[in-house]
């Protein structure tokens, strides 16, 4: 094997890795579509379940979401610990999520503590910008696309508040978390990557 051969091999190598390291963000994607679903379909069917009292939506919201996190929070610390480094990649997503974290923790706190401010606007537009985000670090189009109609979902949304937010939570995180993470993953196991 000459020289070039050698180079192309290890470029390979480091493009399939690299695929390869995008599972788990895969999931995380598949993860938060398929539990935001679930939270919203329960809320929008057992509405006066969950609204039984003054707090108990932000309470139901709040802590499910809460326990979502820790759930992934390990998962991404167990696939890190296995495979054993952090790629410069991994980080950036990792630092880019975790202030969507916070940032979502203070709107739901802002939520609670305000009449009449509905906390599902912006956080499907914090939702829409780092998913936008995410697709353009990773090169992958069906992510940037479902941050992309995110956006148009938020602006919309701002347009017709009279429309049910459970609904729109429902569709919305479908198409720009959902389908995107399920289109990485699949992608990933093709082998084909936008370049």
């Amino acid at each position: 094997m000459n020289s070039t051969e050698k180079q192309i091999e290890t470029i390979n190598n480091v493009i399939n890795s690299t695929k390869e390291n995008l599972k788990p963000l895969s999931i995380n994607f598949i993860f938060w579509g398929i539990y935001v679903n679930v939270l919203s379909g329960f809320h929008y069917a057992f509405p006066s379940l969950v609204q039984s009292t003054k707090y108990s939506a932000a309470l139901y919201w709040i802590i499910l979401s809460i326990i979502g996190m820790l759930f992934m929070v390990y998962y991404n610390i167990k696939v890190r610990k296995t495979t054993g480094y952090e790629t410069h990649l991994s980080r950036v997503i990792k630092i880019i999520w975790g202030v969507f974290g916070v940032s979502w923790i203070y709107i739901i706190m802002l939520s609670v503590y305000l009449k009449n401010y509905h906390p599902v606007p912006p956080i499907l537009f914090l939702l829409s910008l780092l998913t936008i985000m995410t697709g353009f670090i990773i090169k992958f189009r069906p992510v940037t696309l479902g941050g992309i109609f995110l956006t148009i979902f938020t602006f919309y949304l701002n347009f017709n508040p009279e429309i049910n937010l459970l609904l729109v939570n429902i569709v919305g995180v479908s198409l720009g978390m959902l389908v995107p993470g399920l289109s990485l993953f699949y992608s990933k196991s093709s082998n084909k990557l936008d370049g």
